[in-house]
């Protein structure tokens, strides 16, 4: 639109208008409060019943009319002639006037990518209007429904940010943003369950423990409740998960390659002057292709060999006792994975295990992780996440599918 300006509305917080040269004060809180509904529900057109009732219900209909009439000639003045759209019946805000931060933050959480939700938790300054208060019960029923689904959809996304961040293997980042989300909520269950993974993948896993004890006593006290399904499965498989006992980090980890042998292969990654060894253990060539094309992405030299069953793989690991993981796919040609699994944990303790697998079956799952597995992949994972997850198992952490967990809450919630 020629000639209108454009506006900047925050609402997740504090009521504040501006544009390019400074704020932009209204004359009282009702035409705040009409404002800041019209974009809410941008683009559709409000009827001028509905406006009159949110905001001077409690008057006689020809004065709530009245009213509304004059915060529109209010609203026009302040935002320009072309800014409201309808002359009858309708009002709305036209296209292009105002940039409202409520819109801008669902459009970025619906991107999804780990920039966008990160500025997308930024915009979340604190309650929907916190400093609008209107005294009429349509009012209070909009508002108090619109501040309970955006503070919902506030720390959704700062979980999601957090698991992000986590898959990425940045543990402290994790953390961070996990103590966020209790900061604004700090009952919400997926955000303590974000902190144990947290911990436990930066090393700290009595600290992990301990926090893992002081909720049971929160919800105790708080709900007279305990924790769910997903929460007690999680601490179980950090109870009973033995890490390598070298260092956690990946740098400590890699060791120096050992001269290139025949039918090995070798991927550099974005120069770090690190390398180590990762053995992909699995019966077809198109999977092993696949997780070759993986690997490449990872910030290190890495030294790849391949073994198509459990005797081939368990000839390399004793050949190079100096590996830092092992991609195993549980369903070999000449023996069960996890039996694999199992002689790998009892005669190679520092070597690190991820097991791949065709199903994401919670029974399976679990025995991976009872045998000492740090991580378990469904193969039908994106590769993107595949990465992710390979980088939180080489930095100390445990990745448990969020699948798997979800699964086992729904299904506890069904018992």
């Amino acid at each position: 639109m020629k000639g209108v300006p454009k506006y900047r509305l925050a609402l997740l917080g504090r009521f504040e208008l501006s544009r390019t040269d400074g704020p932009v004060e209204l004359p009282n809180k009702k035409l705040a409060a009409l404002l800041a509904y019209l974009a809410c529900t941008a683009p559709e057109p409000q009827s001028r019943e509905k406006l009159a009732t949110l905001l001077w219900g409690s008057h006689f209909e020809t004065l709530a009319r009245q009213n509304l009439r004059q915060a529109l000639f209010r609203l026009r003045r302040v935002l320009g002639e072309d800014a409201l759209i309808g002359d009858g019946e309708e009002i709305s805000l036209a296209p292009g006037v105002v940039d409202c931060d409520v819109a801008r933050r669902e459009a970025l959480i619906r991107d999804g990518s780990r920039a966008s939700l990160a500025a997308a938790v930024d915009l979340y300054k604190g309650r929907f209007l916190s400093d609008v208060n209107i005294s009429e019960e349509a009012w209070a029923d909009w508002a108090g429904a619109e501040r309970q689904r955006l503070e919902g959809s506030a720390l959704d996304a700062l979980v999601r940010l957090g698991e992000i961040e986590l898959a990425a293997g940045h543990a402290d980042k994790a953390l961070e943003t996990a103590r966020r989300t209790l900061a604004i909520n700090n009952l919400r269950e997926d955000a303590h369950r974000l902190i144990l993974q947290a911990l436990a993948a930066s090393g700290r896993k009595a600290e992990a423990l301990k926090h893992y004890q002081d909720l049971v006593a929160l919800l105790e006290r708080e709900l007279s409740t305990e924790p769910d399904a997903a929460t007690k499965s999680l601490v179980a498989v950090l109870a009973s998960t033995q890490p390598p006992s070298r260092s956690s980090a990946v740098g400590e980890i890699a060791k120096p390659a050992l001269p290139q042998p025949v039918g090995e292969r070798q991927v550099r990654g974005e120069a770090t002057g690190d390398s180590m060894k990762v053995l992909i253990t699995d019966d077809h060539a198109l999977i092993r292709e696949a997780l070759h094309a993986v690997l490449k992405q990872l910030k290190h030299e890495t030294v790849i060999f391949e073994a198509s069953n459990g005797r081939q793989a368990m000839r390399i690991v004793e050949e190079h006792p100096d590996l830092s993981l092992v991609l195993l796919d549980i369903n070999l040609p000449d023996r069960d994975g996890f039996s694999v699994l199992g002689e790998l944990r009892e005669r190679f303790p520092t070597v690190a295990v991820i097991i791949l697998s065709a199903l994401d079956d919670q029974n399976q799952v679990k025995r991976a992780f009872s045998l000492g597995a740090l991580g378990f992949i469904p193969k039908t994972t994106e590769r993107e996440v595949m990465l992710n997850a390979i980088r939180l198992v080489l930095s100390g952490g445990i990745y448990i599918p969020s699948e798997i967990l979800d699964c086992e809450e729904r299904a506890a919630a069904r018992q």
